[in-house]
Order: structure tokens, then sequence, then C-alpha cells
């Protein structure tokens, strides 16, 4: 099996990627400034009781809307895509590839450069304010805690992250390439340690996130362990899913998923005498949205011309801005409907 990792292509980074003609592309998203039809709602819809058990908030439970949201992590992640050849009788190869760290790393500085200010803007105009580190890490009790901090998961999701990355080394899957990386001054709030399996035709990953599948600790770790050490209302992670190709021995990247999700503590006290269990926690989910595609978004075509790579980037910063717009209005919208 050949191993191969991807650099990405972008205006910070230049080096040429053959053509993406007969797959979608991410500049085509440009003008489409409603995308609200592809924004899945992608958290538990079990909200929580009278006495408080359950997965998700309930909005009419909580004595204030959420004003202060911390922005903890805002990540790429890429899980890696393996072609197959040959036959059993000729023998097979696999050919894997993924983006590589520095890569992944590179492009969520990039995805968060281009859509911040969007992103506040549209929470803003909603009565609710998104932090950056700069803003929520103001004590040096704050910072440090932050710097190391996990979020946790349960037994069970931990055994189908195990159960997937056997799948992912069998069959036709073949690959255990991964990589996460944050933009800069953002801590890694690894929320699925269930890796997807992409598909190498597709470019794509499944519609829905799995975020919070059978792990109770995740959403307690996230929504009050951590907004009660950083003191703010909730907690909002932002994760795009890519995958990296390679045609003609050059990268070619692909979107593949757009995600954003917010925490926040239970308003609700375990009654009294009560034990703990995976049906109650003191953090719960309070929205979450994505946007998946059926096939990935081809974001650096092979441009000869300058003027008109320059012109492709631009449109790509406007429709990765559509995206984030779109779900950060739903997210919105699900906030103050249910109030």
């Amino acid at each position: 099996m050949k191993n191969r990792n991807c650099v990405p292509v972008l205006a910070l980074i230049t080096i040429g990627a053959m053509g993406c003609k007969s797959v979608p592309k991410l500049s085509h998203y440009a003008d489409k400034t409603d995308l609200s039809s592809k924004a899945r709602y992608d958290v538990s819809k079990s909200t929580i009781r009278d006495n408080g058990r359950g997965f998700t908030v309930d909005f009419a439970k909580l004595k204030n809307s959420p004003r202060r949201i911390a922005l903890v992590s805002f990540y790429v992640e890429d899980p890696g895509i393996t072609k197959k050849s040959g036959t059993n009788s000729t023998g097979k190869s696999y050919h894997t590839t993924n983006t590589s760290q520095a890569g992944v790393e590179a492009f969520a500085d990039y995805f968060y450069k281009v859509s911040a200010d969007t992103m506040a803007r549209i929470f803003k105009a909603n009565d609710m304010d998104i932090l950056k580190p700069s803003e929520f890490l103001v004590t040096d009790d704050k910072k440090e805690y932050y710097k190391s901090f996990e979020a946790k998961h349960s037994t069970l999701n931990k055994i189908g992250g195990k159960i997937t990355a056997y799948f992912k080394k069998s069959g036709d899957y073949g690959t255990t390439l991964e990589s996460k990386g944050t933009a800069p001054g953002f801590t890694l709030c690894n929320l699925n340690t269930n890796n997807f399996i992409a598909s190498a035709k597709n470019k794509s990953v499944k519609l829905n996130g799995g975020v919070g599948e059978f792990d109770d600790k995740l959403i307690e770790s996230m929504g009050y362990d951590l907004c009660t050490k950083l003191d703010v209302d909730a907690v909002i992670v932002v994760t795009n899913t890519i995958v990296c190709d390679t045609k003609h021995r050059k990268a070619r990247h692909f979107l593949s998923a757009v995600s954003m999700y917010m925490f926040g503590p239970n308003p609700l006290p375990l009654a009294e005498g009560k034990k703990d269990n995976m049906f109650y926690s003191k953090g719960l989910f309070y929205s979450g949205y994505r946007m998946a595609f059926k096939k990935g978004l081809c974001i650096d075509p092979r441009i000869k011309d300058e003027v008109k790579k320059t012109e492709n980037e631009k449109l790509n910063e406007k429709a990765y801005n559509n995206m984030v717009a779109t779900i950060a209005a739903k997210m919105c919208a699900n906030v103050k409907d249910k109030s």
C-alpha cells in the first residue's frame, strides 16, 4: 500500500493541482447566499425533561438565552481515502492519501480568517456575542486550563471508534491515515473518536456528523466543565471535513462537510438523592447544524491563468462564507425560536 500526504493549495500555499472538471467546485457556491436546505440539524432531539434527564437543552427551561458564547475550537479534519486497483486474481493494490498535519492547520487558518467576522456579525445581530480566545482567556488559570483541555468521550463512543478503525484497516478502505488541525490560537476539541470512513469515489463523508452518539461524557465536558471554567454561557466548535486526492501526482482537495455545534450547562440540577447516569448530564447540546455534500467540492482546481486563479480564490471565500453564514443563522434561529 502506498501512502501519500497532501498539502493544501490556496493563496497560502502555492502548489499546482490537476483539474476538477468533472466534479463540483467550491467556487460554484459563491452566488448561493441561502443554503438553508443543505444545513441539517445534527444533534440529539432528546430534549431534557423536567427532571433534567436528556441530551439537548429545552430553551424554555433556561432562565436566559446564552449571550456570551466562546468559540473554543475551529478545526479541519481529513479522514483519509484509499483507492483500490486490481482484482483477486491479479492482486489488489491500495493507494492512500490524506492532507498532511501542516496542511489541515493551514486550511483551518484559511477558513477561520475567511469566516470569523461573518459568524460574529450574525450572532451579534441576534443578541449573542461570539468570543475569540483572546476575549475569553483573560486569566492565567483560564489559559492553562484551556491549553490542556481535552474533550472526554464515553466508553461506547471509544468502542465505536475502534470498530470503525478496524473496518478502515480492512476491505476496500485500507487507510489509517487521519489528520486534524486547528486555526492558530485554538485548542483541538475533538468531538468524535469514531472517525469517518470517506468515499474515495465521491470525496464525501456521511451526512450526519455522529457527534455525541452514546457520548454523555462529551456533552458534560464541553457543556459544563469547559463553560464553567471559562465563565461563559455556552461554547461553540466549528469543524470542517476535507479529503485529499491525487491526479497525475498532483494534490487536489475537496470540502466534504462544514459543521457547527453549541454546548452549554444543564439548567436543571439532578434531584436530591438521585444518582447521576448516562441519562443525566451537567452539560448539554444547545444546538448543532451540519452541511455535508454528497459529492465533495473541489477547492483547488488547476487554473494556469493567474488572474483567473485569484478570482477563483475570491469565489471560494464567498462560497465558504455563505455556508458558515447559513449555519450560523439557522443556529441563531434555533436558539431564539425555542427560547
